[in-house]
């Protein structure tokens, strides 16, 4: 019997302290494919799994024994994969290494050289390949250096689940909280030039039998698996079945509590369909609102990068369905696109501000291997990055370094600078953005914002003037700007930033938080209320009553920010600084009548973190 290592080794997924990290469900998927030929089955046996990011000597004692050892690559494996797959060659030398995924660099015509110890390399989809592979082994043939199969159009392939190849890992490590992933479809319509998704599936998409999916749900619930990983790019893009599917997943849920959350990526054009599915998996508290792939709101830009899947005329109307359907809605927005400008990012802020959208999470562009804008426009655009090790390691300074001396450290190639954005002025929108997402989406300024915007001023336009003032006139602000510009050059040149030093907590994966930490301490918020109150005073005159009726809603919000409120807060106002923009939604507390005179939605507090909406009563 032939005996094969399986190798799908991941970061631990979520806090240390939950133990909890995905079934291995590529491996897993591939084998059960092969497994379903009676002659690889007999000839051939699962020596060992190797799903944590374990000791590389560990590793490979643990692979002791193995015929062929199978490694798919990923972003957050690259150079952990690499350093295995060299060990375990060079202390077992008739080992056969056969790797694949995303990260593969096949596009490399030195590729062999490069990487002598790799014996075979699959290109895309894995199943045929990986069969084709093993049958040659079987026959005593060369493997064949690369290798692409057409892909697999009738998805009825056996589940790694329902076939039962999971369950020795459940048995044996009993108190990991396994994430599962559920694959309903394979594809991408779409060509987005960032992304190695729609280049590398010809943007055609296949659907998995609907009794397998169900059956698979059941198998997740049957184990009590708490979160489930939805691996679609464009979920709801099938609209009766994914409607099904959705249905099937929260009427689980509400049944058994299995499972308790789940993550996602919904289709770009199918609007009112995902938020409907949105409302369901909200009201079975397994999810809680919806994201929108906004990336940018520039033409040029996305004519650049070929994302014709967002219509930035459709942005207020998906966010208004969202209002009334009482959804959270937060976007997500990509610093540092081809031909984006200072300027154009203004203009992106300010759909993304005027839509009423107040979540937003900004990321800076990553080069992916082969993703059409890695391959072809790094020249065309003179795309200046460098390598993020801070991605993956929920800011571990030291096990960063340690990695780094071992030559295993995982990185992201993130963007400094382009031919339409030079680093000064990416440091400089990158700064603006922050300091709007402090203001606006934290609720330190957004009632001013708001009020402005109705009397003609644009959300951008305020925020400018309002940091300008505030860079000048408050100390801490100035601090957090001096320090947002070291930070980064510091990151530019190691790779990484302690999240320890300084006032800024975060810099790296996702978005850099805010200046709002700074101010949350009871002792800064008056004395930043107060400078905001005067900037607002000073540059448009406003009156004292709107000024108390800001910084009293202000006030009261900061102090419950982060938590839930099961009960409505009641405040007289003197002034017209909310309008006549009294909504009445219903949230999950139920406390509330709908009559739209009293009450109002108070949008800044649906944070992403907890995605709850506080109530105040308006009294006037």
């Amino acid at each position: 019997m032939n005996k094969v290592s399986l190798i799908n080794p991941n970061f631990q997924t979520g806090p240390v302290h939950l133990n909890s990290y995905y079934l291995p469900y590529t491996a897993g998927t591939l084998w059960a494919y092969c497994m379903a030929d009676k002659r690889l089955a007999d000839n051939f046996e699962i020596n060992n799994w190797i799903f944590k990011r374990d000791d590389i000597d560990q590793a490979v004692k643990d692979c002791k024994g193995s015929d062929i050892a199978l490694l798919s690559i990923y972003i957050w494996n690259q150079k952990y994969t690499y350093a295995l797959a060299k060990k375990l060659k060079e202390t077992y030398p008739n080992i056969k290494i056969i790797l694949g995924g995303p990260q593969l660099e096949w596009r490399d015509d030195n590729y062999f050289k490069k990487y002598p110890y790799i014996d075979s390399i699959v290109i895309g989809e894995g199943e045929s390949a990986l069969k084709f592979l093993l049958e040659c082994y079987l026959d005593g043939k060369d493997l064949p250096k690369r290798n692409q199969f057409e892909r697999i159009k009738d998805l009825d392939l056996p589940s790694p689940y329902l076939t039962g190849l999971f369950d020795s890992l459940l048995e044996e490590y009993p108190d990991i909280d396994w994430v599962p992933t559920l694959e309903s479809d394979r594809g991408c319509p779409y060509a987005c030039t960032f992304c190695d998704w729609g280049s590398a599936t010809a943007s055609k998409m296949y659907k998995f039998y609907t009794d397998r999916i169900v059956a698979e749900i059941e198998w997740f619930v049957e184990h009590k698996l708490t979160y489930m990983n939805l691996t679609n790019s464009n979920f709801g893009v099938f609209k009766e079945r994914d409607v099904f599917i959705a249905e099937t997943i929260a009427k689980h849920t509400m049944e058994t509590g299995y499972p308790k959350a789940l993550t996602v990526s919904y289709a770009k054009n199918n609007n009112a369909l995902v938020l409907d599915i949105v409302k369901m998996f909200m009201e079975a508290e397994i999810q809680t609102g919806v994201t929108i792939s906004l990336q940018t709101a520039s033409e040029t830009v996305l004519e650049n990068i070929k994302r014709t899947n967002m219509k930035i005329n459709k942005v207020q109307e998906i966010t208004s369905i969202a209002r009334d359907k009482n959804l959270p809605i937060s976007t997500e927005l990509i610093l540092g696109l081809p031909g984006e400008t200072y300027d154009s990012w203004k203009t992106t802020l300010d759909t993304v501000l005027e839509a009423k959208i107040v979540t937003m999470d900004i990321f800076y562009l990553q080069l992916l291997v082969n993703a059409p804008m890695y391959v072809n426009d790094r020249e065309k655009y003179n795309l200046n990055t460098f390598h993020a090790y801070d991605y993956f390691y929920d800011f571990n300074v030291q096990r960063i370094q340690d990695e780094i001396k071992e030559g295993i450290a995982e990185s992201i190639e993130v963007i400094k600078s382009t031919n339409s954005m030079s680093n000064e002025e990416l440091l400089k929108t990158a700064m603006f953005s922050w300091f709007v997402i402090g203001a606006h989406s934290y609720g330190l300024a957004i009632l001013l914002a708001d009020y402005m915007f109705k009397k003609g001023i644009p959300y951008t336009d305020f925020y400018e003037s309002l940091f300008a003032y505030l860079q000048n006139n408050n100390k801490l602000v100035k601090q957090w700007s001096e320090e947002f510009l070291q930070l980064h050059h510091r990151w530019y040149k190691l790779g990484y930033v302690d999240r320890s030093i300084g006032t800024m907590p975060n810099i790296g994966y996702g978005t850099m938080q805010s200046f709002v930490p700074l101010i949350q301490a009871s002792d800064t918020m008056e004395i930043f209320l107060d400078s905001i109150s005067n900037f607002a005073q000073q540059e448009y005159n406003l009156p004292d009553n709107v000024i108390r009726d800001y910084k009293k809603l202000t006030d009261m919000y900061i102090k419950q920010f982060g938590k839930y409120i099961t009960e409505p807060t009641t405040v007289n106002l003197d002034s017209d600084i909310l309008g006549v923009d009294f909504v009445v939604v219903e949230d999950r507390y139920n406390h509330f009548p709908d009559t739209k005179e009293n009450h109002m939605e108070y949008q800044f507090v649906s944070i992403k973190k907890s995605w709850h909406l506080n109530k105040i009563i308006v009294d006037k």
